[in-house]
């Protein structure tokens, strides 16, 4: 069996990364939250601590590694970007180990949509600036490797966080704003683990690549369709409001072309709607 390296294995992505690769014996590393693959092994890393990174893939030599690890926007998690992009990718490159190192959409600034796989990273917030800056010396120390950028991940099993806190204030009467000029391509768990499972055996596709669903939605036609599904009646609690009336700086249209998935990759990413009526269909 093939064994796999997963950074950030007890995250949203990572762990449903885990219960996808079913053909690979799963080393998944964790910082702060431990858990128990099924298959391989769950290991404490800080990613920060290039002697500690560069010995795990020695050791364990596995036939490729998904960085999904430091995915989230906490300050704390931000400063650990770079370092871990970096000490990674040495190693990799090292141990001559196929990388696929996830990115995401936020690198851009909304100002230019749509955005080509080769479009120049213009970050608006700190942790899309780290996350550019990680995309920048991932391709300069191991150019074989390739960089994904996801849209928004999303599922309702089990529930992202952020369509969580959606229903979570539609149930509890809570104040929930939403707003319809900020556009991503909400792309589906389950498609963006297939299609990263897929880039482990694919070492001849390298550099940058979007993974965004085909629909491009705004944060209220999304949270609309989402509720529908559930069956939930948005109240009065639920506001429509836009980036520009909130002061926020925020990218406004994220919504990409991922044309080289399309191309390149078997796995198809689909649209909000499809697997909406998919599941709408399983459970007629």
């Amino acid at each position: 069996m093939k064994r796999l390296l997963l950074t950030g294995g007890s995250g949203y992505l990572g762990s449903h990364l885990i219960q996808a690769a079913q053909d690979w014996e799963v080393y998944a590393t964790y910082f702060s939250r431990p858990l128990a693959p099924a298959r391989g092994a769950a290991i404490p890393l800080d990613l920060r601590d290039a002697n500690a990174v560069r010995a795990l893939l020695r050791d364990a030599h596995p036939a490729a590694v998904i960085h999904t690890a430091c995915s989230n926007r906490d300050p704390d998690n931000v400063g650990a970007i770079v370092p871990a992009a970096r000490h990674l990718a040495s190693a990799a490159r090292e141990f001559g180990l196929r990388l696929v190192h996830v990115s995401t959409d936020l690198v851009f600034d909304g100002e230019r949509a749509p955005y080509a796989d080769d479009a120049p990273p213009a970050p608006v917030s700190d942790y899309g600036r780290a996350k550019a800056e990680a995309e920048r010396i991932v391709a300069e120390i191991d150019p074989a490797a390739v960089v994904v950028r996801p849209s928004l991940i999303w599922s309702l099993d089990p529930i992202d966080r952020q369509s969580g806190w959606l229903v979570d204030g539609v149930q509890h009467g809570e104040r929930v704003t939403l707003f319809t000029d900020e556009y991503r391509c909400p792309v589906h768990v389950h498609d963006l683990c297939a299609a990263l499972l897929e880039l482990t055996s694919r070492p001849v596709i390298s550099g940058p690549m979007n993974l965004g669903g085909p629909q491009s939605l705004n944060r209220w036609d999304f949270g609309m369709k989402l509720l529908a599904a559930l069956r939930l009646t948005p109240g009065p609690n639920v506001v429509r409001s836009t980036v520009k009336e909130s002061g926020l700086l925020r990218a406004r249209d994220l919504t990409m072309i991922s044309a080289r998935a399309r191309q390149l990759l078997t796995t198809r990413l689909h649209s909000v709607d499809e697997v909406l009526s998919a599941s709408l269909a399983g459970h007629a």
